[in-house]
């Protein structure tokens, strides 16, 4: 959910980046049925889009409402955790010393407006991807790309990149189009570029996103659905209410003290898997008592994670006690650095920093509800070290504003869509990168990320990643708290479409009504 808000378990590419994916999967409500054309969908989360721009979304929820009206190279193939399939590509060839990439484009795709699209905007996009910042890193190495025919697509790299696929593959390093883009003055935060399967009607800011189906869009006989329609409701009861009334049909993320509530009605499909939105309180590194060390890890023995998981999430997440990447991923690492709470430990640390008698601290959250009740729990478990905290709950807006200037002292917050290692890692903290909002800078973690980024061998890089995690955890710029299942709940006329780790819903352009 957040900035990036932003996206291993590859088996597509065990060759390319050493990924095997084999213990998580997506669940698909398949059935035997032939599936029906026309119907309109009505499907809900809790927040709205910030922007309509791929190259500029920063936020889970913007992301979702963008990633069906967009195509990419290549897309995560339905039904899995990042196994990676052709979308605008019909096949690539990577050439032995994985520096070069050759694609070869689809013919005759076209962009919603008519426009054809060709190798010349693949370019166009993946430079405009570069100059937006917003995921600049993740084609850092590229040298060159050409374009000899508007079918091909060759680009090079200076050096091999594990991940690379994996990048290409992410939903909002969308091909837009490069008319579109200079018609609206380089903006397209209302605007719609892509050849996606679905194309934007009308967008009314905490209203409704009205996506249709484009006619022409190159994948034959896709998608089923005439209409899909997005409605925020912020409310977890609200939304619950709407989805039993069926005046939704999907609600995409059902939080755990409605599971049983939904699980208990007939009519309805629920539906779970292990989830990539990993929770944490961020502790910001730059100044004050938490620039100290001793500081931040009293704070991450003081959390009691356990008591957090049961009262706030229904004893439904899965703790963390090591570092973000969960379990069933290839990458994870068994360390426990904080098995248990440990309140006496967390004093003394505090009493070796010059802290014993504790500081005062702001705590911002943004107003989703289990976020404000972690924060409020938090608050007391740190009165019983001396640190007295005062939970600041922002609009939404005005949160992830603060949180990308590195406005915040405490924050509890989360990351949701991840595949591969490095994008749990690299961005967040890497010295001075885009999403490092911590301030956090290890020149040994700086290192081991580097190196797991160009390392190919999987048993290798799982020795990076794990030294690496082993160190963020032990130098707490962040107390990582647990990871969530990702669940949703659809009505049972619903049929092929993806609860998918990642949260994304690009299985809507395979998803139908029978009704």
């Amino acid at each position: 959910m957040r900035k990036v808000f932003l996206i291993c378990l590859v088996i597509f590419l065990m060759v390319v980046t050493g990924c095997s994916g084999k213990n998580q999967k997506s669940t698909v409500e398949e059935t035997s049925i032939e599936p029906k054309a026309g119907g309109e969908l009505v499907i809900s989360d809790a927040t709205d889009a910030n922007t309509l721009d791929p190259h500029k979304a920063t936020t889970a929820a913007s992301m979702r409402y963008i990633e069906n009206m967009y195509s990419t190279l290549l897309r995560y193939k339905s039904g899995t955790y990042g196994e990676l399939e052709g979308d605008l590509a019909k096949e690539y060839s990577i050439s032995e010393d994985g520096k070069v990439y050759t694609f070869k484009l689809h013919e005759g795709v076209k962009f919603h407006n008519g426009d054809p699209l060709t190798s010349k905007d693949v370019k166009y996009s993946i430079e405009r991807i570069i100059a937006n910042e917003v995921r600049a890193p993740q084609f850092e190495f590229v040298e060159k790309i050409e374009t000899p025919d508007d079918h091909t697509v060759v680009i090079t790299l200076k050096q091999p990149v594990a991940p690379f696929l994996t990048f290409l593959a992410y939903p909002m390093n969308a091909i837009v189009n490069k008319n579109v883009v200079e018609q609206n003055n380089g903006s397209l935060d209302k605007a719609d570029a892509g050849s996606g399967p679905f194309q934007l009607v009308e967008w009314k800011k905490d209203q409704h996103l009205i996506l249709e189906k484009f006619p022409d869009y190159f994948v034959k006989g896709k998608p089923y659905l005439d209409k899909v329609i997005w409605k925020p409701i912020a409310d977890n009861t609200a939304r619950t209410t709407a989805l039993r009334n069926k005046e939704i049909d999907i609600m995409l993320q059902v939080e755990p003290q409605d599971i049983k509530k939904l699980e208990n009605n007939n009519g309805f499909v629920v539906k779970s898997v292990t989830g990539t939105f990993w929770e944490y309180l961020g502790l910001n590194t730059s100044k004050g008592p938490l620039a100290n060390k001793k500081v931040r890890q009293a704070i991450a023995w003081a959390i009691d994670r356990e008591s957090l998981n049961k009262l706030v999430k229904f004893g439904q997440a899965k703790v963390l006690t090591g570092g973000p990447i969960p379990e069933g991923h290839w990458a994870h690492d068994n360390s426990n650095i904080y098995p248990k709470r440990d309140l006496e430990k967390a004093k003394q640390l505090m009493k070796e920093a010059g802290y014993e008698k504790g500081f005062k601290v702001t705590l911002k959250v943004s107003p989703k509800q289990d976020q404000v009740n972690a924060a409020q729990i938090i608050k007391q478990q740190l009165k019983e070290i001396g640190i007295e905290v005062e939970v600041l709950t922002q609009e939404p807006s005005i949160f992830f504003d603060a949180l990308g200037k590195k406005d915040f002292e405490m924050t509890v917050v989360g990351w949701v869509g991840f595949v591969d290692p490095d994008e749990y890692l690299y961005n967040i903290f890497h010295t001075g990168e885009i999403w490092n909002q911590q301030n956090y800078s290890n020149p040994k973690v700086d290192e081991l990320l580097e190196k797991g980024r160009v390392t190919i061998d999987q048993e290798e890089r799982k020795k990076i990643y794990a030294d690496a995690q082993k160190l963020i955890a032990e130098d707490a710029p962040m107390v990582f708290l647990y990871v969530n299942k990702q669940t949703s709940a659809f009505v049972d006329s619903v049929k092929d479409f993806d609860v998918n780790p990642t949260v994304t819903t690009i299985s809507l352009r395979d998803t139908w009504l029978d009704r």
